[in-house]
């Protein structure tokens, strides 16, 4: 007997409707997108409004020179400097806080547009007495603290 091609399969297809299989490209998409956007840098631009004057115009005078002032922390005593005042020296006794906080009173009543203090201390000096001259500076008119570290020992 004698069969046909066909009636033995080789030649026959069958012919079966499947779906795309999405499902791992989407889970690549799920796990690559926050990880692009947690890494990505974003920057605000923004654009500065400059007033320039003129080039024809005169230059504006120099500054005049600020009053400099300083505290500066010695060995048992406070140094008060700056420019314009005559140098003081407040021994740091039981009434040494009230004198230099009355001295700095005095001087920001005389200059009443400046704001800043210098509190120089070298590397020994207790962190207490740095916080210490600091508050007196605040309470006596002076909001702008700046620390400074004089490393010679305030030694020239």
């Amino acid at each position: 007997m004698l069969r046909s091609k066909r009636g033995q399969g080789r030649g026959f297809r069958q012919l079966v409707a499947e779906e795309l299989e999405i499902l791992p490209l989407l889970n690549l998409f799920i796990a690559l997108i926050p990880m692009l956007l947690i890494s990505a840098v974003f920057l605000q631009v923004t654009v500065i409004d400059m007033h320039l004057p003129p080039a024809d115009s005169a230059p504006a005078p120099p500054a005049a020179p600020g009053l400099d002032l300083s505290v500066s922390l010695e060995d048992g005593a406070w140094r008060v400097e700056g420019r314009g005042i005559a140098a003081s020296t407040i021994a740091e006794d039981a009434d040494g806080p009230a004198r230099l906080g009355a001295l700095l009173a005095a001087i920001s009543r005389e200059h009443p547009d400046e704001r800043d203090i210098v509190i120089v201390s070298t590397p020994h000096t207790r962190y207490a007495r740095i916080v210490a001259a600091m508050d007196i500076a605040r309470g006596s008119g002076w909001p702008d603290v700046a620390l400074y570290g004089d490393a010679s020992g305030g030694k020239p």
